[in-house]
Formats: structure tokens, sequence, C-alpha cells
């Protein structure tokens, strides 16, 4: 009896075996088929995963990485909240492309774009002003109206531009009090918005107010004679208004809260870049002062025009604030030049040289001597680094030049703009900068 007991197990061995192996194959076929069934939602998630966390990927990355999301709106705050420079201007940009006009907005969207109106990000204003205006938001005005106390004149011109259709017992009150402003184009737009208002004349055009280049220096300049006609046209201004006054009531413009609650600081995070001499430089290095950032090339005209105004600044600020210049040289622009010549693939064949990597080292030996040249010529007084890899510069998107950044003692972006500025500006935006981040006003003054 107990051999067939035996017997009976031994044969139930091989048939446990089969099952478990069964068993196993089913299971494999299962998770085969829901890896093929949900295959593409797996791989836009394990994308949104990477390109959340790329520190300086392209634009073009983070636009596809939210079009492909299974929830676009979802992928567009988590790109706003990783607090990284593309990430939220791509996400700023494409808020209008996946809420349309005329679908309501979610909260924490509306929340967001509210916020993005004060962002520390001149590209991010501009973009979420576009969208505001799409959709005929309703804080349109009162937003814009708070980007007349900027210490940036291109802020204020940027708020300026979207009150032109403000109705007028709003408008004309706000824009007078521009027209003693240091700028001349706001005087001079703000003149023209006023005479539209008021259908009244002041004798000036927006071709007063036109720069040109000073030959000498290479800066953009006002012309004497449209500052004098300007500021004649603004006292002309200031005498209509003294008597219509009180045909205006009292402005009141208040920016939605959430506009205030819901922005975010963004962290500068760390780089590391060399000097001319090889020296490592670490942001970091510097924790406890201002610095600003300022993306270069030897053959940005702008860039370099705007060099007098940064050594003047170093100069004048040496206790407080460090100036890095960093030089975007090594980058290929559009036409696949680094540094205004030819790419180095191009410059190894020119030189008959078939060692690619001499070739190579010779054409960014070049290059650096360029820069060096510059750096000698113009008596630059601060600290130069080279982005021979475009690592710093793909994570402030400093592709457009010449971009500046402001970062805080405490390490927070306080400004990231393009544009040349001048002297007192820069001054305005460091003296903003040096106020805590917890103690800034909450409202415009």
């Amino acid at each position: 009896m107990n051999s067939d007991i035996d017997s009976a197990q031994s044969e139930s061995v091989p048939q446990r075996q089969r099952v478990a192996r069964i068993a196993i194959l089913g299971v494999g076929l299962v998770c085969v088929l829901m890896i093929w069934v949900f295959r593409e939602p797996l791989r836009n998630r394990v994308v949104e995963t990477a390109t959340l966390a790329n520190e300086s990927p392209t634009p073009d990355v983070v636009e596809e990485m939210i079009r492909q999301a299974a929830d676009p709106r979802a992928a567009i705050l988590a790109a706003w909240n990783s607090a990284k420079i593309v990430h939220r201007e791509v996400a700023i940009r494409q808020l209008h492309h996946v809420v349309l006009r005329g679908q309501p907005m979610p909260p924490e969207l509306e929340a967001m774009l509210l916020a993005a109106a004060l962002d520390s990000d001149t590209n991010v204003r501009e973009s979420a002003f576009s969208t505001l205006r799409s959709r005929g938001h309703p804080a349109l005005t009162a937003l814009a109206a708070a980007q007349l106390h900027d210490p940036d004149p291109e802020i204020r011109l940027l708020g300026l531009n979207y009150l032109k259709s403000a109705p007028a017992k709003f408008g004309v009150p706000t824009v007078m009090s521009l027209l003693d402003d240091s700028d001349i184009r706001i005087v001079a737009t703000g003149l023209k918005w006023i005479e539209g208002w008021s259908g009244e004349r002041f004798g000036v055009k927006l071709a007063d107010s036109v720069q040109i280049e000073n030959e000498q220096t290479g800066l953009k300049e006002f012309r004497e004679e449209g500052l004098a006609k300007t500021r004649a046209g603004a006292e002309r201004a200031q005498a209509w208004w003294e008597k219509h006054r009180d045909e205006f009531g009292l402005v009141q413009l208040e920016v939605p809260p959430e506009a205030y609650s819901a922005r975010q600081p963004v962290p500068a995070g760390d780089f590391q870049l060399r000097t001319l001499d090889g020296h490592k430089v670490r942001l970091s290095d510097f924790r406890g002062k201002i610095v600003l950032v300022n993306f270069w090339t030897t053959w940005c005209t702008a860039c370099v025009s705007e060099m007098p105004e940064l050594i003047a600044l170093q100069k004048k600020h040496t206790d407080k604030l460090v100036i890095l210049g960093v030089s975007l040289d090594y980058v290929p622009d559009s036409h696949g030049h680094i540094g205004g010549h030819a790419a180095v693939e191009d410059q190894k064949h020119s030189d008959g040289d078939h060692d690619d990597h001499e070739a190579a080292a010779a054409a960014l030996k070049r290059v650096r001597g360029e820069i060096a040249r510059t750096v000698k010529a113009r008596g630059i007084n601060y600290t130069i680094l080279l982005d021979e890899k475009n690592e710093v510069g793909g994570r402030f998107n400093g592709g457009e030049l010449p971009t500046t950044v402001i970062v805080d003692a405490q390490g927070w972006v306080r400004r990231r703009f393009i544009g040349a500025r001048s002297l007192p500006v820069f001054e305005a935006m460091i003296a903003e900068a040096s106020q805590p981040l917890r103690s800034m006003p909450s409202r415009p003054r």
C-alpha cells in the first residue's frame, strides 16, 4: 500500500511542476499583454519623469512631453512646479493650447497663469499676458497696471502695451503717472494711449522715441530732438489733465489675491564652469552675495555694447555683487558656427588636418583666443566663464543674447531677462534683489 502512495506522490510532482510552469507562462503572457496594451502610457510616463528631472532640456522636448501626456493639463502643472527655467517657460506657453479659449480653466492653472504675470522671468510674464488677453481675462487691466511700478523699463512698457484696450476711466488716470518716466519710450507710448482715450493731440509721434545706435559706443540712445518733443508733449498732457482730472473717478484696480499667493520662488541651483585660465568656479562659491549671470558671445553686438554698463556696475558694487560673464561662443549658432566662425567640423578640413581631435582642439583654441582678446580690449573687470557644452546656457535658456539672470544672496532667481539694460536699471534691480525674498512687498507700491 505504501508503494501505491509513493507512486501516486511521484506522479503528482511532475503534474504540479507542469501546473506551475503553465501558471508562470500565463502570468508572463498577461504581463506581456498588459505592457502591449499600456505601452504608450508607460512610455509617456517614463518620458515625463525623465524630462522633469532634466535640468536643461530643449524647449521642444518639454513641449513634446506635454503634448503626449495622458493628461496635458497635469503635465503643464508638473512642468511649472518643477521650478526649472525652461520647463516653466514652456508650461506657460502651452497653456492656451491645452485650455482653449472659451473653456473653463481649472483653478490650479488659473492661479498659475495669474502668478506668471508677476513672475521673475520676463519671458514668462510676456507669455502670461498674451494668454490673458486671448482669453479676455477680467484681471488683465489690473495686472497690466501692476507692471508700471517695475524697475525694468521693458516690464513697464509691457504693462503699458496691455493697457491700450482698457476703458478710459481706468487708462487715463493710470497712464498719467508715467509721463515723468525716465524711459522716453514709455512717455511717448503713454501719450499716444491718452490721445486715443481723450481725443486730444499732444504733438508726439512714436517715431520720436525710437532709439538710434551711437557710432562711438555702439549703445542705443534717444535723439535729442525726440527727447525734447516728447517732454514738451508730456507738459501739454499734464496741463490738459489739470483741467479734466475731475471728470475721472478714483482708480481702483485690484489684482486677484491668488496672483500673489501662488507665486513660487525659483532656485538657481548650482553649476561649475572654468575661467579662461582654467580655474573652476561654482555659483555656490558666492552664496551671501548677489550674483549677476550674463550670457554673451564675442559676435553679439548687443552683448559687447552692454559691457561698459556691467564694468561700471561691478566697479561700483564690488562689496555685494559678483558678475559672471558666461561665454556661449562654443555653442553653434543657427548656421553651425561657433565663436562667429565656421563650425569645428568645417574648420578641421580647411586646416588640412585629418586628426579630428587635434583639429577640434585647434578650433576651440581659436575661439578661446577671441574671447581672451575681447576681455582684454574691453577692460572687463568681472569673471568670465566658458560654457563649452552649453550646460549652463541650456539650463537658463540663454540662447537669446544677451540673457541676464540675477540671483540673490540666498540662491533664488530674482530676475531673468533678455536684452541690454542701462546702469541705472541694473542698479535698481540689484537693490530689489537685496531685499529678503520673504519681505518683498506683496503688492506693487
